[in-house]
Parts: C-alpha cells; structure tokens; sequence
C-alpha cells in the first residue's frame, strides 16, 4: 500500500466527524478544519525519523497534529509500537492507525499534555552500574564490541588472582579483593573460567586463558 492510498479512508474518517479535508496544503499531508478548529495529520507507510521532523514542523502552526501510520499486514503492531506512541506523546502529538488487512481506521490517541514518568527501576540500576565500574573499558557507540560490566569487572578481577596466585579458595579471594559477591561469581560461572577442584576451593580453567590473551590490555588496564 502506498501513502496516497491511505488518504480516502483518513478523508472519510474526517468528513464523518464534520471535518472540512484538504490534501498537500503548503507541504502539509492533510489539513482539516471543522469551526475555528484546524488540524494536522502527516502520513507514512511506517513511523521513522523524518515523520517526526516532519510533526515538529507543523506543530509550529497548531497543537492539534497527528501521525497516521499503517498497521502491519494481518494488523500487527511492530515491536517499536511502544516506543513510537512515547515519542509521539512527548511531542503532544496524536496517533491514527490504518489496517492494511481490513482498511479500518482507528484514533488510537489525541495529542495532550505529556506528563513525564521516571522509571526507577531503570535508574537505580544504570546508577549501580556505573558507580560499581571502576574503569571506563568500553568504546562508547560500538554494537558488537565486548562489553566490560561490572560483573565482568569483578570475575576478571577474580580470575586474575587466581591467575597469579593458583587454586584459591573462596573466602581467601573475598578477603584479599574485597568482592562480596565472590562465592556466587565462581559457583555460578557465568563466563566458564572457573572450576572447583574441592570444598570452596577454585581454580581457573583453559578459557580464561583464551579470554586473557585476547584481551590482554584492558585486562591489564583492571588489573594493575
């Protein structure tokens, strides 16, 4: 389906509300009037960056504007729905939806004043993990590169006295790297390069040795 097809039903859904409808006013997808009101609705095939310059721009001319968008094939929403209708609610913009199986047209929301909500959830955890870093090892902007967390962080740290020191136990570890949670990183064993070789007592296994040599110097960039 292309943009021009979804006009006609927009046009009717308008009209049936006492809209007078015009199309490609000055650049402006769709423009209707009913009294003294006027709104705006852009149209796009799918939701994307230039859609939403374009709703910034015409937000400029009234607060009523709409992004009308089609559903995909079988009325599916796409899995960047949520955060599509967050982007539109924080610009006070409205949604209209268009099915492309069954052509039915739907106002999912109307523009209104947007009240922000921290989730803060999300913020105590980004908060922990970057205070529990104690070295910045990533490259900021990569996608496939290794990421270094805190937890990983920690198992380094971990490995490497065990590196340097042989099978250790636990609560030898704890006490000399002052890691809380060493018990858990060796028994769980997220990474693979730790094995037990009796009661609370660890050693490291081949994989480490291969993780360490690939990534020699941030691992000396840690471990100092």
């Amino acid at each position: 389906m292309k943009e021009v097809t979804m006009y006609k039903p927009l046009k009717k859904f308008l009209e049936a509300k006492g809209y007078v409808v015009h199309s490609e006013v000055e650049s402006i997808d769709v423009m209707a009037q009913k009294g003294g009101e006027f709104l705006i609705v852009e149209m796009k095939i799918q939701f994307n960056l230039q859609l939403v310059y374009q709703l910034i721009e015409r937000l400029k001319i009234t607060d009523q504007v709409y992004a009308y968008v089609l559903l995909g094939k079988g009325g599916r929403w796409p899995k960047s729905y949520k955060k599509m209708c967050s982007v539109l609610k924080r610009l006070h913009c409205g949604l209209i939806t268009l099915n492309q199986r069954t052509k039915k047209l739907i106002m999912e929301f109307e523009p209104a004043p947007f009240v922000s909500r921290k989730n803060y959830v999300k913020k105590k955890l980004a908060i922990k993990e970057f205070e529990g870093r104690s070295i910045d090892l990533n490259q900021g902007g990569s996608t496939r590169e290794l990421l270094f967390t805190v937890y990983k962080e920690k198992a380094i740290r971990i490995a490497m006295y065990l590196f340097e020191h042989g099978a250790s136990s636990t609560r030898d570890i704890k006490m000399k790297l002052d890691i809380v949670k060493t018990a858990d990183i060796l028994s769980k064993n997220y990474h693979r390069w730790f094995e037990r070789v009796s009661h609370g007592v660890y050693q490291l296994t081949p994989e480490f040795e291969f993780f360490r040599l690939k990534y020699q110097e941030k691992i000396n960039q840690l471990w100092r």
